[in-house]
């Protein structure tokens, strides 16, 4: 018995002390990692406590601080600007602004989202109407069925193989009836405005009004339109063949130097000029500055006037919308209408007399435009129907 203890023992300890190291081995291999976490969270308090600057912040600097945590977090921070001290005017030293005439001075609304809600043509339409300070209808009849409603989005610019798509809508031979007429596409346009460009555009009028009075603020609108009319009759003499005169230029002044470069590529006698326009289909009306050739290819053309650079298309807004319109009521006039017209050019005269700005509007552009136009008309017939167009401007 003695023997097999002596035996065991010396056996038994060896599997004891291996049993024993593997065992602490796994324990180690499991805590390391939470440990080794531990320790480098401990020395990084450590290091953040013993860096900090021991600086005491006030209150300015902490609010401050609070501040720009919250921009990051939710936006720009707008910032107060520093007072100014200013002497307090008596009541009887305040004048009004004054009503007589004076420089126009445009802003981006005045150049262009208001130039768009108004109409610069001299041409009346069929119903005897320019198109001016019209209040908008609310009714519930229009002229179209349900169905044609929900399809005017599909209608398209140039007329369809045999007309297969025409034949399915109804025609409207008549501008109007005891019921509707047919709402321009300025008219359009000003009433399905972003309500973005609305609201911005009411802000202006509303300051405008204030600074200038009631009186002032319809002579800044005169103003404004005389100036764009008198470019129009000066173009429309120059696209007829003939050179416009002394007087004619003079009048036009700083917006016909910067215009008349932009006409070298543009071909004369136009082929249409100021033509009065319906939509037979999809039931509205306008007029279409010109239609003339630029470098070998037909071109519907709108004339725009700005004080602000123009560069790119879409700092003209609705005009390629505006472009577009006139060019679907153009193809679905059968007299009219004409297949090598695809294109479409807007020319930007600036007031400041700075070389106009062409934008060339290729026909796959002309078609998207067109589909944006055509969910303006019928939002437009929509908003008709259930009597919520908005009040004009």
């Amino acid at each position: 018995m003695s023997f097999l203890l002596s035996v065991w023992q010396p056996f038994y300890n060896i599997v004891y002390k291996q049993i024993l190291f593997f065992t602490c081995k796994i324990l180690v291999q499991k805590l390391y990692f939470p440990l080794k976490m531990l320790k480098i969270l401990i020395v990084r308090g450590f290091s953040t406590v013993v860096k900090r600057p021991k600086v005491k912040l006030s209150k300015a600097d902490v609010i401050k601080r609070l501040n720009y945590e919250n921009k990051a977090l939710f936006g720009a921070v707008i910032k107060p600007t520093a007072k100014r001290k200013t002497k307090t005017k008596s009541t009887e030293q305040v004048t009004l602004p004054k009503t007589t005439a004076h420089p126009v001075v445009e802003s981006e609304y005045t150049s262009e989202i208001f130039w768009q809600s108004r109409n610069f043509s001299r041409v009346k339409m069929p119903n005897g109407d320019d198109g001016e300070n019209e209040s908008y209808p609310t009714g519930l009849v229009i002229p179209f069925t349900e169905k044609e409603l929900q399809a005017i989005t599909k209608f398209p610019l140039v007329p369809s193989d045999r007309g297969i798509v025409e034949s399915q809508w109804k025609l409207h031979e008549q501008h109007e009836s005891d019921q509707y007429k047919s709402p321009s596409v300025n008219r359009i346009l000003s009433a399905t405005m972003p309500e973005a460009s609305r609201q911005a555009l009411i802000r202006w009028k509303t300051s405008k009004i204030a600074e200038l009075g009631e009186e002032g603020f319809q002579l800044l609108q005169k103003e404004i339109f005389a100036r764009g009319s008198t470019l129009h009759a000066t173009l429309e003499t120059w696209l007829s063949g003939c050179d416009p005169s002394e007087e004619a230029i003079k009048k036009t002044g700083i917006l016909w130097r910067s215009v008349s470069g932009a006409l070298k590529d543009v071909e004369r006698p136009a082929k249409l000029i100021e033509q009065k326009l319906y939509h037979p289909y999809l039931h509205y009306n306008g007029v279409v500055d010109c239609i003339t050739s630029i470098k070998g290819h037909y071109h519907v053309i709108e004339w725009k006037t700005s004080d602000n650079p123009k560069t790119s298309l879409g700092a003209t807004y609705d005009a390629p919308v505006q472009l577009c319109a006139y060019l679907g009521a153009l193809q679905a006039n059968g007299e009219l209408c004409d297949s090598r017209i695809q294109k479409g050019a807007i020319f930007v005269a600036y007031t400041s007399g700075k070389p106009a700005n062409v934008h060339i509007l290729e026909p796959s552009e002309m078609r998207r435009y067109w589909l944006q136009w055509l969910h303006r008309v019928q939002e437009y017939w929509t908003r008709y129907r259930d009597g919520t167009l908005p009040e004009p401007i």
